[in-house]
């Protein structure tokens, strides 16, 4: 019961993130929202590291481009800011789970990264194509709730791009993991979260024409400033989790605890949730389930 809960929490915890990015985005823009974010998580995850080691991480050997899941991330927690602005919390989280799902089964069919090849088979057709009919629902029955944004084309390119979003996550993943099995988990998020801050940094100078939008990160609010630490806290969170349950039961928890935090966020900020963007988010949920029930049974 206690894993179960916990899964539930690191699923809240990282739609959380998401909503707080939303909240930074119109004062500091995408690049601010990624440094600020990787910053923020880095300093979290060394806290974390030293309270259980009592020593600052050392690299161990560690190859450099084992960071560069810090630099997808600038982008990926970035992007989430703008899209949770445009789409709100709970599309921008369904279709990024939806991109991980997608983009998880394109490394597994060619093994990327180092990872035994697992062939895509037609069992898992159903559950993708139900991901895309969602998208389709959210695009035509929801087009309404979406008042920030202009026209069905662009409404249905900026879901398109949420699932790519969440593609460019399994790779920050892949390479945080690298890093992992030199330094340990936390010291990865440490070391791929300094890289991540280090490279938006030298990014928002030269996109600002080296002035800092520091009025911005003055005026946003300061709650969304917990983007860094619930981002640190979900890893340590969802690592217990899969350590101790297993795999489906795990994920299916976490997508809970992630679904039901952002339609919380959405209902908090926007005030309604209109049926056709909530049936939408149903026929995605039910595609996410039927892949991962396919893909334990056909393991």
């Amino acid at each position: 019961m206690l894993y179960i809960v916990l899964a539930v929490i690191s699923g809240a915890m990282i739609s959380a993130q998401s909503s707080y990015n939303g909240m930074l985005y119109p004062f500091i823009g995408v690049l601010g929202v990624g440094f600020i974010s990787q910053l923020l998580n880095a300093l979290t995850s060394l806290i974390l590291e030293f309270s259980v080691t009592k020593k600052f991480p050392k690299p161990n050997g560690m190859p450099f481009h084992a960071c560069f899941g810090g630099v997808c991330a600038i982008f990926v927690l970035g992007f989430s800011g703008y899209l949770v602005a445009k789409l709100g919390s709970a599309v921008t989280v369904c279709l990024s789970v939806s991109g991980q799902l997608i983009m998880s089964a394109v490394v597994d069919h060619f093994g990327w990264f180092g990872s035994d090849k697992v062939a895509f088979h037609a069992f898992r057709l159903p559950g993708f194509l139900c991901i895309l009919a969602g998208v389709f629902v959210i695009n035509f029955a929801g087009a309404d709730s979406f008042t920030g944004v202009s026209g069905q084309g662009m409404l249905f390119l900026l879901l398109i791009f949420a699932i790519f979003i969440g593609c460019i996550t399994v790779f920050a993943r892949m390479f945080n993991y690298e890093a992992s099995r030199y330094v340990g988990k936390i010291a990865g998020s440490f070391y791929n979260g300094g890289f991540g801050a280090l490279v938006a940094f030298f990014l928002l100078l030269f996109a600002t024409g080296l002035k800092l939008p520091v009025s911005g990160f003055k005026s946003a609010p300061l709650i969304g400033y917990l983007t860094g630490p619930l981002g640190g806290f979900s890893c340590v969170l969802n690592n217990m989790a899969y350590g101790n349950m297993k795999v489906f039961h795990a994920t299916i928890f976490l997508l809970i605890g992630q679904i039901a935090a952002s339609i919380v966020a959405d209902l908090i900020l926007l005030g309604s949730f209109p049926p056709g963007k909530l049936l939408g988010i149903a026929v995605v949920c039910a595609g996410i389930f039927l892949d991962k029930r396919a893909s334990i049974r056909h393991l």
